[in-house]
């Protein structure tokens, strides 16, 4: 969590910078991409183990909540060369990447590090 804390932090920085530079913006987020992507591999490596050997059949939520990794994925690796150079409105889709981060971020601690505690004491 202390993660999620420190990236929605980045992330209203971003969203700050977008609204002045769009460039800027681009490489700050450029800059989070390794760590959020690492952060990402980490939580369904060790999370999802722990959910899908010891509470399967409670684990629907939180498989749907940790697919949207591959949302995040596709940002980072996509979205943002095609954001570089564009005549879109960076700033817009800056802020809407930063709302889905932060729903994604309440989901997984609302939902599935609970029940990834919950399997991993049983």
């Amino acid at each position: 969590m202390a993660e999620h804390h420190y990236f929605r932090l980045e992330l209203i920085q971003i969203e700050y910078a977008s609204e002045v530079s769009p460039q800027k913006a681009i490489e700050m987020l450029k800059e989070i991409k390794k760590p959020i992507l690492r952060h990402t591999v980490e939580e369904e490596a060790r999370i999802m183990r722990i959910i899908i050997q010891k509470a399967k059949e409670q684990s629907e939520q939180s498989i749907k909540v940790l697919q949207e990794h591959k949302e995040i994925i596709n940002f980072f690796e996509n979205r943002i060369s095609q954001l570089e150079g564009s005549s879109q409105d960076i700033a817009e889709e800056v802020n809407t990447f930063g709302d889905e981060m932060r729903k994604h971020f309440s989901e997984e601690e609302e939902i599935v590090f609970p029940l990834s505690l919950k399997a991993d004491s049983m």
